[in-house]
């Protein structure tokens, strides 16, 4: 219907209080019957009825709830975890026997190994000179060898030579020690006691002494062999008493003599070993 001052107006009317009543929702519940409530309290533990000792609601909560210890399933982070650590355990296994079986199979001697050569002067064994030699790797291209050499020989009254030498070498190698060419510095130190016909001599008060330079070539057979060609040049100064051959001989004179020559020459057969580093 049109009003004058707010227009049109719609009109909701309801034919009677009890109408409007039943057309409500009923949302409310009713109250529970008798029977309702029987049913309910012969649901309740038989501990809470009547005078019995009432029973603690949280035991028996807790009873309910928490299983036994012994069916208790693992969590899955832990069950995670323990596989997780035992297949790290499985792996670690084999790569310690795959190390030691690498190990156990490696060669005794590294090819990066330091040189060492034991020699023999073929030279010198001509002069009946024994002598034996080693020589050892000090650094990239340096070496020192040390030669040591004796004469023992009494061949008669007339005749004998016995001398002890030695002559210390440090070595130079272009390639590495070992191999191809070298360059040396000697020195040498010796004792003498040499009879020939009429006369003997024998060093006084110190050793021969002396040093000098020389050249060198190693040159490989095969396998650990090798030959060895070195020449060298030097200074040497000997001081030395010159007495008559026979025993108890009278001493003649002393004298001092200074050389300058060749002090070494060989022909050397070498044997090479690689030590590790």
């Amino acid at each position: 219907m049109a009003h004058p001052l707010w227009g049109e107006v719609v009109v909701v009317g309801c034919r009677g209080f009890q109408d409007c009543q039943s057309e409500i929702p009923q949302n409310r519940q009713e109250p529970a019957s008798a029977a309702r409530r029987q049913e309910q309290q012969e649901a309740l533990p038989v501990a809470l009825q009547g005078d019995k000792e009432p029973v603690d609601s949280s035991a028996v909560a807790a009873t309910a709830v928490v299983p036994d210890a012994a069916t208790a399933p693992v969590a899955p982070d832990a069950a995670t975890a323990l596989s997780t650590s035992v297949a790290s355990s499985a792996s670690v296994t084999p790569s310690s026997s795959t190390a030691s079986t690498s190990t156990a199979t490696s060669p005794s001697l590294p090819a990066n190994g330091r040189y060492l050569g034991v020699k023999t002067n073929l030279a010198a064994w001509a002069g009946t000179i024994m002598n034996v030699a080693a020589e050892v790797q000090v650094g990239k291209h340096l070496s020192v060898e040390l030669p040591i050499l004796w004469c023992p020989w009494h061949i008669s009254g007339k005749h004998a030579v016995k001398t002890f030498t030695l002559q210390p070498e440090a070595r130079y190698w272009l390639s590495k020690p070992g191999s191809g060419h070298f360059f040396g510095l000697h020195a040498h130190v010796g004792w003498f006691n040499v009879k020939w016909n009429r006369d003997r001599y024998q060093d006084a008060d110190r050793p021969l002494l002396g040093a000098g330079v020389s050249y060198g070539y190693l040159l490989p057979l095969g396998g650990h062999w090798a030959g060895e060609f070195t020449l060298g040049a030097g200074y040497a100064n000997m001081k030395y008493d010159t007495y008559y051959n026979i025993d108890n001989g009278a001493r003649i004179d002393t004298r001092t003599k200074n050389y300058w020559g060749i002090t070494r020459m060989g022909f050397s057969i070498v044997y090479r070993f690689n030590l590790k580093k």
